[in-house]
C-alpha cells in the first residue's frame, strides 16, 4: 500500500498536461482546435493547433491565422502538408506557439472557411464564418495588477567637462548668431529708410553721420577728408547721374564741365573745394581745423543750393541757372 501511496503522485506528475479543445466544423467541413495547456498561463507558451479535415472532393483553405489571436505575441507557425485519412478524407494541420501578454481575454477571432465543391461542374466555390474560441486563463495572483510597481525618482548626474564646455560653445555661438542676426536686420532697415530719402537728405544725413565720428579730434585728418568728398560724389551721382565716387578730380571736372548742371561759377567752386582735399588726401599737406570747418560748410551749402536749384526748375523742365558757388 506504502509503494501504491509513493507512485501515485509519480503517475500524477508524469501526466500530460490538460488540453482545450473546441469544434468548429459546419456540414461535412471538420475544423477542431486543440490548445494546450488547457489555461492561458502568463508565464507559459500556448500552443494551438487547427485540423481541417473534409471528403477528398471538397477544397478547403482557411486564411492566415496569424491576425486572428488576440491578447497574444505570434513566436512561430506553420502548417503540414495534407494526408489522407484511411476513409478517404483529407486531413491538414496548423499548428501555433502563440507568447500571452497582459489582456483581459485570449481569443481566437472568427475567420472566413472557403470552400471548393468539385463535384459539379463547374467547380462551385463557398466560405462560412467560424465562431470565437476563448481561451480561458488560468487565475492570477491579485497582488499583480499589470501596473508598474517600482517609480524610482530622477537623479541628476552633474555634467562632464565636455558637456559643459561644449555647451559653452553652443551658448556663445548662438549669442553670435543672434548679435549677428540684429546687426544685419538694423543694417537693412537702415539702408531701406536711406534709399527713401532725395539725394539732398541722403547726403545730409550721411554728413552728420561723419562729424559724430570726431574723426578730427582723433587726428584722422586725412580719412576726413577722404569720407567728406566722398559725401559730396555720392550726392552728385545720385542727383545728376555723373559717376562721381569712381572717378579722379580731373575725370569728374571733365564729365561736369558737359553736363548742363555744373555752370561755370558752380564747376569752379567744386574744382576748388576737391582740389583742396586731394592735397591733404595724396599730398600730405596739413590741414587746420578752421579749414575742416570751412570745408564742410561748402559741402553742406553746394549740397542745399544744388537741391534748391533742381526743385525750382522741375515744374517747368528748364535747364537750372547757374547758382553760386558752394
Amino acid at each position: 500500500m506504502l509503494a501504491g501511496l509513493l507512485a501515485a503522485p509519480l503517475l500524477c506528475a508524469g501526466a500530460p498536461p490538460p488540453v482545450m479543445t473546441a469544434d468548429l466544423s459546419w456540414g461535412e467541413i471538420e475544423i477542431q482546435v486543440r490548445a494546450e495547456p488547457a489555461e492561458v498561463q502568463l508565464d507559459r507558451d500556448l500552443t494551438v493547433v487547427v485540423t481541417v479535415t473534409a471528403p477528398a472532393s471538397q477544397g478547403v483553405e482557411i486564411p492566415d491565422l496569424r491576425d486572428r489571436f488576440q491578447g497574444f505575441a505570434v513566436a512561430e507557425g506553420f502548417t503540414r502538408d495534407p494526408v489522407t485519412l484511411p476513409d478517404g478524407r483529407r486531413s491538414r494541420e496548423s499548428r501555433w506557439r502563440l507568447v500571452p501578454g497582459l489582456a483581459r481575454e485570449y481569443r481566437l477571432a472568427p475567420f472566413a472557411v472557403t470552400v471548393r465543391d468539385t463535384t459539379v461542374v463547374p467547380a462551385e466555390t463557398r466560405s462560412f464564418p467560424t465562431r470565437a474560441v476563448v481561451f480561458p486563463a488560468a487565475p492570477r495572483d491579485p497582488a499583480v495588477a499589470g501596473e508598474i510597481e517600482f517609480d524610482p525618482k530622477p537623479y541628476w548626474i552633474a555634467p562632464t567637462r565636455r558637456d559643459v564646455f561644449q555647451g559653452a560653445v553652443l551658448l556663445g555661438l548662438g549669442v553670435v548668431l543672434v548679435a549677428f542676426c540684429l546687426r544685419l536686420f538694423r543694417y537693412l532697415r537702415r539702408q531701406a529708410r536711406l534709399r527713401r530719402l532725395s539725394p539732398r537728405e541722403r547726403a545730409l544725413v550721411e554728413l552728420d553721420r561723419l562729424l559724430r565720428l570726431n574723426l578730427l579730434d582723433r587726428g584722422l585728418i586725412k580719412d576726413f577728408y577722404i569720407e567728406l568728398t566722398q559725401v559730396v560724389r555720392r550726392y552728385i551721382e545720385r542727383a545728376h547721374g555723373i559717376r562721381a565716387p569712381e572717378q579722379t578730380t580731373e575725370e569728374f571736372l571733365a564729365s561736369a564741365r558737359q553736363h548742363p548742371r555744373f555752370p561755370p561759377a558752380v564747376l569752379g567752386s567744386l574744382r576748388d573745394f576737391l582740389v583742396s582735399a586731394d592735397l591733404v588726401k595724396f599730398a600730405g599737406q596739413d590741414s587746420s581745423r578752421q579749414a575742416a570747418d570751412q570745408a564742410v560748410a561748402t559741402a553742406r551749402t553746394y549740397i542745399e543750393r544744388d537741391a534748391a536749384a533742381q526743385t525750382s526748375a522741375a515744374p517747368t523742365a528748364a535747364p537750372s541757372s547757374p547758382g553760386s558757388a558752394p
